[in-house]
């Protein structure tokens, strides 16, 4: 049996002990255009500025309702905690909540890009975990001291233009142009 899909022939040989199957990109062969680093930055510029006035409205809003300047526990917990723990959820909330229901954030709707999964479904909530919060958190996180920044430099390295959370959640950030 043969196949013939654009420039690509490929052969399928039917046998009844040892069936080959045809894999999927090679039997669709679907190019993209990868999002790269520059473009990619300027969104989430755009991004963090949107979680910073959420964050802004949300801390002016809730901190002095339970502000507790009797005691040092109190300040801390009211100068430095509560609003560090307030961004870290509306972070995560914006990223997975915009890249769940619309493949991609504000900033991205601004730059013409977007998240898609690599296998070409919809992206899951397993892969939002891992892209926004494990992928994130490693990227942030001050696991390397101030070398953090570094780990964005994967997405001019890369092949596919992926960060280190696409990685980890199996997806890819392309013009939306390529995905019509």
């Amino acid at each position: 049996m043969e196949y013939t899909t654009g420039s690509v022939r490929l052969k399928r040989h039917l046998r009844t002990a040892d069936a080959t199957e045809i894999n999927v990109e090679e039997a669709h062969p679907h190019t993209y255009r990868y999002a790269g680093f520059w473009m990619r930055f300027w969104a989430f510029i755009v991004d963090l500025l949107i979680v910073a006035g959420l964050n802004g409205v949300l801390v002016s809003t809730w901190v002095p309702l339970i502000a507790d300047g009797d005691s040092r526990w109190g300040f801390f917990a009211t100068v430095f905690l509560l609003p560090s723990v307030l961004y870290a959820i509306v972070f995560f909330l914006y990223f997975a909540l915009m890249t769940r229901y619309f493949q991609q954030t504000l900033g991205k709707m601004i730059f013409g890009i977007r998240v898609i999964s690599t296998n070409g479904a919809n992206l899951t909530w397993s892969q939002l975990f891992f892209r926004e919060g494990v992928g994130r958190f490693l990227q942030h996180a001050p696991l390397l001291g101030n070398l953090n920044g570094l780990a964005y430099l994967v997405v001019a390295c890369t092949p596919k233009k992926q960060g280190i959370h696409d990685l980890f959640a199996e997806t890819y950030v392309v013009h939306i142009d390529e995905t019509s």
